[in-house]
């Protein structure tokens, strides 16, 4: 059956349950995480706001008391069997390999379950992305599969689409971002100045580059949306996921000016969830879409100095 495999995807995809559950996507690998009491716990997608606020605080005032970690290829082994027993296929979706190593242990776990499942597929898609564009990716992974696209032919076109995904919106604080490898053309750009907003999108390799800055969220949210209007593709047959760490006010303000003027299919608010809030920090306030293919981001450069000197 064309539709008889899995999609699941690793923990940075920053879909809770009811996401996953509403759009089809049947799991999500979880990772651990480090706390600075010491504590190693598993990460989770489903924390409630107020753990959420109390998680970034806590994160604020020790940037460096929390790492993260993946988990094996035993364990991706393990939970990607859970699929394979009962006949199913497996199109695994993961952070991007440049900034984490997951691809590849996924990779080396497909191996070994290949050789014990000779008849059953496992697909492992690098999505060159994190969080809610990796998240976006799932989404659209579930839609094709919906729309009868077979395994193959499922990761065949996510390749292709991956290349086009864009984050549009503000980050309070780019040194944190930068600190954690998250940002490309790295510290020096600008760093957290008052009520400076950094305004960037993914480059090839899933990494945020910088290319304005703005005073205040107002503006910041102005540009985002006339970035979007000028990048977007098929506005109107879309979900575009708008996500904030500890932003939530900014987040519905946004996603309101997107829902009124973008007109997509819907506007999904969602938070970012510890196991990228370490690397992301508090202050990020983003959407994520499908639009036009990623090269080397002058012609994206081009269009916000557009904007920005526009407005």
């Amino acid at each position: 059956m064309t539709k008889n495999y899995a999609i699941v995807a690793d923990i940075t995809c920053d879909l809770s349950s009811e996401l996953r559950g509403r759009f089809g996507v049947d799991g999500a690998l979880k990772g651990y995480m480090s706390t600075p009491d010491a504590k190693d716990t598993e990460g989770s997608l489903d924390l409630s706001d107020a753990e959420l606020d109390a998680f970034y605080k806590s994160l604020k005032g020790n940037p460096n008391g929390y790492k993260t970690a993946a988990l094996s290829a035993e364990e991706i082994a393990s939970y990607f069997e859970t699929f394979l027993r009962d006949g199913k296929d497996v199109l695994a979706l993961c952070i991007s390999g440049a900034l984490s190593g997951t691809y590849n242990i996924m990779l080396h776990a497909a191996k070994q379950l290949v050789e014990k499942y000779p008849e059953r597929k496992i697909a492992v898609v690098d999505s060159r992305k994190y969080s809610l564009a990796l998240g976006l990716l799932v989404i659209k992974a579930a839609e094709l599969r919906a729309a009868g696209l077979s395994l193959t032919e499922n990761a065949g076109k996510l390749e292709t689409i991956k290349k086009t995904v864009h984050q549009m919106g503000s980050v309070d604080d780019l040194f944190w971002v930068a600190s954690k490898g998250r940002i490309s053309h790295a510290k020096a750009f600008f760093g957290t100045i008052a009520g400076i907003k950094a305004m960037g999108d993914f480059d090839q390799n899933g990494l945020v580059t910088p290319l304005a800055k703005v005073s205040g969220y107002k503006k910041a949210h102005q540009v985002t949306v006339e970035y979007i209007k000028k990048t977007i593709k098929a506005a109107n047959e879309q979900v575009i996921l708008v996500a904030h760490s500890a932003r939530r006010e900014q987040a519905e303000i946004l996603a309101k000016l997107i829902k009124e003027q973008i007109k997509p299919r819907d506007v999904i608010i969602c938070n970012i969830y510890p196991t990228n809030g370490v690397n992301i920090g508090p202050g990020l306030c983003a959407a994520y879409y499908l639009g036009t293919e990623i090269t080397d981001l002058a012609r994206e450069k081009e269009i916000i100095n557009e904007v920005v000197s526009g407005l």
